[in-house]
């Protein structure tokens, strides 16, 4: 498939097959991917990676991050790392974050990028690839990947030009255990499983039991699997109740056009050459499902929950919860401040989440190069208006990004 092909098919499908698009298009523009594309291809500097790059600023535009633009891992092209991660307030761009790259340090100051500064770049992109015109919520990776080079301020007042490097893919941490006299600290970057959660949760038990105030810091959760923040729902609810009852509204709109339920079926081909008979049969079954589904459109159903819906969750842990929120926050996790919030036991503290639990069920699509991913269904708080897509969900206390909050754990 050629690339103008490709852009048009991907075009074509947030039109007509994206669940999210009548609440972002305001914010449709593929004039800028189609520019960089036709550019490239007229100076003849057209590579592999140039459709990567320009389809991922023009999903960036829209702002929901369950639109993913990936290509596939080859000896031309490996994912990759810059090694640190960089946060913006009013005083400036910052190094928030250093995982592999050992010439940088929390604190650093980031005066330009290739040669123009953070607030030139941030005021002139064509395009927002940066996701955000709120500075604390700006998303700078990507951007990062694309430049050479930045010219850094570090803690000393010494400058260093830092020619960027490629590392490995960084993952996300253990949950971490902290206590500071009768307050305990619980740090997730990713909920795992169950049993995962559990077992981290039984090795401090007493710790927990008979702390004061509990804090649950989710400042930078990337989500991973609702199952893995079940053991901690008793910590946030009001009065002992069911999972169904707590997870409250799972009303879901789900988008059968022809192309989705067709896609659909094609993914779903591959496993009936299973040799387990009931994986067989059920794969038959949802074939069937979307067949007689194809072209109807807009269909109101419910969301499955994760587990049985009559668990018990117990009201467990002290009075006093507190849970640390900020803009990566996201997926399963900001599910889980979801619940929180609508239960008004814990107080949330921080800044908004990053807000993209409106849509759900991702249809993959596979080019030769290339794999695309989007949802088809969406809440009914999407749906009615009432959505949180790149707003997320508010704090009640609210706590502004600045620079100071990087050399002290300012909220705690």
């Amino acid at each position: 498939m050629d690339t103008y092909t490709l852009l048009k098919d991907i075009f074509h499908t947030i039109r007509n097959d994206y669940a999210g698009f009548e609440e972002v298009k305001e914010r449709h523009n593929p004039s800028p991917a189609l520019t960089m594309l036709a550019e490239a291809h007229y100076n003849h500097k057209m590579t592999p990676t140039m459709p990567l790059q320009a389809v991922s600023q023009y999903l960036s535009n829209l702002r929901d991050r369950n639109l993913k633009f990936t290509m596939n891992s080859d000896e031309n092209y490996q994912p990759f790392s810059r090694g640190f991660y960089v946060r913006r307030c009013e005083e400036g761009l910052f190094v928030d974050e250093v995982t592999s790259e050992i010439r940088l340090q929390v604190g650093d100051k980031v005066l330009t990028i290739n040669g123009q500064t953070p607030e030139r770049i941030a005021s002139t992109l064509p395009n927002p690839l940066l996701a955000s015109y709120i500075p604390e919520r700006e998303q700078w990776t990507g951007y990062l990947k694309l430049a050479n080079h930045m010219i850094v301020e570090h803690v000393d007042g010494t400058q260093e030009d830092i020619v960027f490097q490629k590392y490995p893919l960084d993952f996300p941490k253990e949950p971490q255990f902290n206590k500071k006299e009768d307050t305990v600290i619980l740090k997730f970057s990713k909920f795992q499983s169950c049993e995962d959660t559990e077992k981290f949760l039984q090795a401090y038990q007493k710790d927990i039991e008979q702390c004061k105030r509990l804090i649950i810091d989710l400042r930078k959760n990337i989500g991973g699997s609702e199952e893995g923040y079940l053991p901690l729902l008793g910590y946030i609810v009001k009065e002992d109740s069911t999972l169904n009852d707590i997870y409250g509204n799972r009303t879901i709109w789900t988008n059968y056009s022809e192309t989705n339920c067709q896609r659909s079926i094609d993914n779903l081909q591959p496993y009936l050459e299973s040799d387990v008979k009931e994986i067989k049969e059920y794969v038959q079954s949802a074939i069937s499902y979307y067949e007689q589904m194809k072209a109807v459109g807009w269909i109101k159903g419910e969301q499955e929950l994760f587990a049985d819906p009559e668990t018990c969750i117990k009201k467990m842990g002290p009075e006093y919860v507190a849970i640390l929120i900020d803009t990566w926050c996201e997926n399963e996790a900001e599910q889980f401040v979801r619940i929180a919030k609508e239960q008004g036991r814990a107080k949330l503290i921080g800044r908004p989440t990053m807000g993209n639990i409106d849509y759900l069920n991702p249809i993959k699509v596979r080019y030769k190069n290339y794999e695309f991913s989007y949802p088809i269904s969406k809440t009914d708080a999407a749906k009615n208006g009432s959505g949180i897509n790149d707003k997320g969900i508010e704090p009640d206390q609210y706590i502004p990004f600045k620079s100071l909050e990087l050399m002290e754990e300012t909220f705690l």
